[in-house]
């Protein structure tokens, strides 16, 4: 598979190989996630049990949820910026402990202040670790058609959280504990954990920028300001002091923010980010459709506990086929619609059926069947959100400079979360003057009480509804239309009329003639910087169409040209290297980016024999290059045979190591293709004696050095309490054995691989 990278035309970011392991790595990412979006519901299932154990009132019920959403929503792009200035690996891991750390704390809480505070921190960490996740996500899969797949999971995962909370919420709070919807926190992190550490790539920026204090400060307030509001609106009132000075005060803080940002030397949020037309259309649809998808959750399970009398356990249950239905379509979306007519029509698409699935549950009442009215619009709401979801978590930050993925990855949270909050303080309030408005007018209904909060249900649909049809409009004008497989690049482009398309065009971009008016030019260098000539470069469109093709000069410059723009697809590959793969965006002017293909891997293989020509199984085989690091190690089989793969080119040493034989290095010149190299190790042989006075006594702590026929040391030994002396290991050749004396007694002595020894007599008399 070729090598892939994320980049953008632009200013230098960092970029990041792809990991062997990147579907590990997308599990590791998707628990993460997963613990995540679970505390936005599941701690709410168990807020009765908590209050009851730790004895607060109804109003410290909402502190335990405003307490995370708070530091969470307000710090969310703090945390992305994080992630791009120390490293998405670094921010990943601090924000996967802390947040185990922080459930741990809230799930042996002995008081109110306790949990709230655990709750804040949980929101913290939380900040840091989900823009680091949907980063890592956006940098490990950069070819189309994995992270199609890749983002569909994430997606559905992210889409079906909240449900999940729901299921497991109950089920830990009826059979366990409440305090274990906090600590199964941990029972997640600690596996996600170990396998950031094993499988997530290190990656740090080339430049690390200041951070832009004003800036967060800025943002911060904002944020904390509007979410704040609203979750005051929900205690309080509308017309309460609090909720719309908080609102104006977070809206004020917002305006300065962006407007310091276009003047920031390295902002917290770099507009460029927010100016592909894509990528609103996919943030818009988050944003609207978190607001939407909170009339499903909160509203329905009010429907289900109290007017059909479901027990916790068993309303989680009930939103299961909903969460299947949104995991299927999300894959489907992602791999097959996506990219065959693209986000216009697919992703409004999707909403219009939630619209559907919002419609059809305002006909529940009082005597409604799970099976008969229920169970059929959540398939249809699963299926909507799946279809438009994971699409616009995947288009917000596709394309985005390698620099910037952390804080467009926290744009992306920050919109779900802002949605959530407004679609949360809105919707309780609506329904909760419908229902009073109900009672005073239905005075004489026997039923009024369970009428009126049917009827507030159907307000609460009514206006989510309303979202998600109002995303069908957004997402249909902001998202571009997908041309036809068929249609040349710039056939719609009245800039471009007269200019030849189709093959033609093709052909135009490979001369270097193009180079002064194409839209992408640079230059093809190795891993030593060297030029690369006649590199093969193709630009194609996400879908894989081909938009244009070039060969690299002699100086590996190249030059291609399109008047597609968005985001690109850029490959490079030249005989004997790697192929390159990375992501660009176009917006028409002349960009220039560079290409580092490095050499094709090749490798090694061979037989270690001994001295007699035995194989021999289990001796350690260790590559190292040039400077001398370690690139490769194995042991040899049963029949003596190894093989080492994935070997840059270049000079390298083989050294073998087994028990009982010399050790061996030999050089070796790797090539794109496997090299044969077989080694045979001499025994090592072994030197033994005794030392003895004159009158026959064997002597203790005489000093015997053995020197090699070179004159080096070879080693000193200082005999037993019986005389006796060995050297171990030794290659078969001359040495020379020195025993201490009065003279002290040299003795030559040739060894061929046995066990020789050599008796040394003192040439001094004892006193």
């Amino acid at each position: 598979m070729p090598a892939a990278t994320t980049a953008q035309a632009g200013p230098p970011g960092h970029t990041q190989a792809p990991s062997k392991h990147r579907w590990w790595a997308l599990a590791v990412i998707g628990l993460a996630q997963l613990m995540v979006v679970l505390d936005a519901t599941i701690v709410n299932i168990a807020l009765p049990s908590a209050q009851q154990d730790l004895g607060f009132d109804n109003n410290g019920r909402q502190w335990i949820v405003t307490a995370y959403s708070l530091a969470f929503g307000s710090l969310l792009l703090l945390g992305g910026r994080l992630a791009d200035l120390f490293g998405r690996k670094t921010t990943f891991i601090v924000g996967v402990v802390g947040f185990a750390a922080a459930s741990a704390l809230g799930g042996a809480a002995n008081g109110f202040t306790m949990l709230v505070v655990a709750r804040a921190v949980q929101g913290l960490f939380g900040a840091l670790l989900a823009p680091a996740a949907l980063s890592l996500l956006t940098t490990t899969f950069t070819e189309p058609k994995e992270r199609a797949r890749a983002f569909g999971i994430f997606g559905a995962i992210a889409g079906s959280g909240a449900a999940v909370g729901l299921v497991l919420g109950g089920l830990l709070t009826e059979y366990l504990d409440w305090r274990w919807t906090l600590y199964v926190n941990d029972v997640i992190a600690v596996p996600a954990l170990i396998g950031a550490l094993v499988f997530l790539g290190r990656s740090l920026p080339a430049e690390r920028p200041k951070l832009d204090i004003l800036g967060v400060v800025l943002v911060s307030g904002g944020l904390f300001g509007i979410v704040y509001g609203f979750a005051n609106a929900e205690t309080h009132d509308w017309d309460n002091w609090m909720t719309w000075g908080f609102l104006a005060a977070g809206a004020v803080f917002l305006v300065a923010f962006f407007l310091w940002q276009t003047r920031a030397k390295h902002p917290v949020l770099p507009l460029r980010v927010l100016a592909d037309r894509d990528r609103a259309a996919a943030l818009s649809t988050i944003l609207i459709s978190s607001a939407g998808m909170f009339g499903v959750f909160l509203f329905l399970t009010y429907y289900l506990q109290g007017t059909l009398g479901y027990s916790p356990v068993k309303n989680g249950v009930a939103f299961l086929p909903m969460v299947a239905a949104l995991m299927v379509l999300a894959q489907l979306s992602t791999n097959v619609l996506v990219p065959r007519i693209g986000p216009k029509i697919v992703v409004p698409t999707g909403m219009l059926l939630a619209v559907g699935g919002m419609i059809w549950l305002t006909r529940l009442d009082l005597h409604s069947g799970y099976a008969a009215h229920v169970l059929g619009p959540l398939l249809l709401l699963g299926a909507g959100l799946g279809m438009s979801m994971p699409a616009a978590m995947s288009y917000a930050t596709l394309g985005v400079q390698a620099s910037d993925q952390g804080v467009a990855s926290a744009a992306v949270n920050t919109t779900q979360q802002v949605g959530g909050s407004i679609s949360t303080a809105l919707l309780n309030t609506l329904a909760a003057t419908a229902a009073t408005n109900y009672a005073k007018d239905h005075l004489s209904d026997p039923l009024v009480k369970a009428n009126a909060a049917l009827h507030s249900y159907e307000v609460a649909y009514w206006w989510s509804a309303g979202f998600f049809a109002f995303a069908v409009i957004v997402t249909a004008l902001l998202f571009r239309a997908k041309r036809s497989a068929g249609a040349p690049a710039g056939a719609d482009d009245p800039t471009r009329a007269g200019e030849p398309t189709g093959p033609k065009a093709a052909a135009t971009a490979a001369l270097p003639a193009a180079a002064a008016t194409a839209v992408l030019r640079g230059q093809v260098r190795d891993g030593t910087g060297s030029p690369v000539p006649r590199t093969a470069i193709t630009l194609l469109d996400t879908s894989g169409r081909q938009l244009a093709r070039a060969l690299s000069g002699e100086d590996g410059s190249y030059a291609v040209d399109t008047a597609e723009r968005g985001s690109l697809v850029l490959i490079g590959s030249a005989p004997g290297h790697q192929p390159q793969v990375v992501t660009l965006t176009l917006n028409g002017a002349p960009v220039s980016h560079d290409l580092v293909i490095l050499p094709s891997p090749g490798g090694l293989a061979g037989t270690v024999r001994g001295g007699d020509g035995e194989v021999l199984p289990g001796a350690l085989v260790v590559a190292t290059d040039e400077r001398g690091d370690v690139t490769a190690s194995t042991t040899t089989a049963m029949d003596g045979g190894y093989r080492i793969d994935e070997l840059l080119p270049g000079e390298h040493t083989v050294s073998v190591s087994a028990p009982g034989h010399r050790p061996a290095a030999v050089p070796v010149t790797v090539t794109t293709e496997t090299a044969r190299c077989d080694i045979r190790l001499s025994v090592a042989a072994t030197l033994r004696g005794t030392v003895h006075a004159p009158d026959g006594r064997a002597l203790d702590d005489a000093r015997v050095t053995l020197i090699d026929a070179a004159g080096n040391v070879v080693g000193t030994r200082t005999t037993s309490v019986d005389g006796s002396y060995a050297f171990t290991d030794l290659s078969s050749e001359q040495y020379t054995v020195i025993a201490s004396g009065y003279p002290p007694v040299a003795t030559q002595v040739t060894l061929d691989g046995g066990r020789d020894g050599v008796d040394i007599l003192l040439g001094h008399k004892e006193q």
